[in-house]
């Protein structure tokens, strides 16, 4: 039942991007941290198993879920540069243009950016896929067995938040805590933990306070409280942490969200990573359409921007969807069966 709430945290990154209140991004990409480290732990440990067969499985089944979405979200962004312009497309968003070395293809491909601050590697053709560079390493990870053991993730768990520690005692900057690849740490760790909770038979938290929906509305809360009051950001960044930690472990233990079935769960997730990815996309062409200036702000015209925005997202998303994602969510199924009929 994650569906919805990882398709919420990609809303809440595109309107953080298109508004410039880029601080509602940096919670939810965090969230996402959490939600991977769980999802990921569980599934090699009930799915997959760690065997070389089931490593194998998830290797395919996770190159089939992120590649072929991507591929064709950088070939839009491409045709988007050759329509546009390339100078109206950098006016927007000064990391979109075209590559022009070896390196600069292979990384787009790859979504691997070989910079400590990925976020900071230009061109990338997709904005948001600095944070896959982010994912990747802790999705091989996690394949090759960091989170095998409770004992291995209680031990993740104390050298990322002796990382972050690190940081504030050095004085370096709160970028050091968001962008490189140890700072995706501790949330992915604080994830993996959860399924250790949940198979050790922690129970769900049955307190209306601690019901998904009261959950998420104090994470909004918590993100407009940042807007408001810059001085918050700090402090709200780990509060963020807080709400995200309990909804994953509330979901994780069967929480539902009222009047929203498993299957409408499902059919809202498949929006989150394709609207991940198509946002800045849209936001130039709703900006081109709308006032033919490359605008993404808080204004009222960045709030219209924002709204076409949306519902060209929500078109292109159905398009790859249904011709792109579902056939291949048909072989990734396969896959994850034959490792089953393997085990039996």
């Amino acid at each position: 039942m994650f569906g919805l709430l990882r398709t919420i945290l990609a809303l809440l990154v595109m309107a953080g991007h298109l508004l410039d209140t880029w601080q509602i991004g940096t919670y939810a990409v965090f969230g996402f941290y959490m939600i991977s480290g769980y999802l990921m732990t569980h599934i090699m440990h009930e799915s997959y198993g760690f065997h070389l067969a089931g490593r194998w499985s998830f290797v395919c089944n996770r190159f089939l879920r992120l590649y072929p979405l991507y591929w064709c979200t950088a070939l839009i962004t491409i045709l988007l540069i050759s329509v546009v312009g390339k100078d109206y497309v950098s006016s927007y968003n000064a990391s979109i243009f075209l590559p022009e070395t070896l390196t600069d293809y292979l990384a787009n491909i790859t979504m691997v950016y070989p910079l400590v601050f990925a976020n900071e590697y230009k061109p990338i053709l997709v904005p948001t896929t600095w944070a896959i560079t982010v994912e990747l390493f802790f999705y091989a990870a996690i394949c090759l067995g960091l989170s095998k053991t409770k004992f291995r993730v209680q031990l993740w768990l104390v050298i990322s938040a002796l990382y972050v520690l690190y940081c504030l005692y050095q004085g370096l900057g709160w970028r050091y805590r968001y962008f490189p690849i140890l700072a995706g740490s501790l949330p992915f760790a604080m994830g993996a933990y959860i399924h250790f909770l949940k198979q050790d038979g922690w129970p769900r938290l049955e307190e209306w306070l601690f019901q998904p929906v009261c959950l998420l509305f104090g994470l909004l809360v918590n993100m407009l409280a940042v807007v408001v009051y810059d001085y918050y950001f700090e402090m709200g960044f780990y509060v963020n942490a807080f709400f995200c930690v309990l909804l994953c472990y509330q979901i994780a233990n069967g929480a539902l969200w009222p009047k929203i079935s498993a299957r409408s769960d499902k059919l809202l997730g498949e929006f989150s990573y394709p609207i991940y990815l198509l946002q800045w996309q849209a936001g130039i062409v709703a900006s081109y359409i709308l006032l033919g200036e490359p605008i993404h702000n808080a204004s009222t015209d960045g709030m219209a921007i924002l709204g076409l925005a949306l519902l060209l997202v929500f078109v292109v998303a159905y398009i790859l969807i249904r011709v792109i994602d579902r056939p291949i969510q048909n072989l990734r199924s396969t896959i994850k069966k034959q490792i089953v009929f393997k085990d039996s």
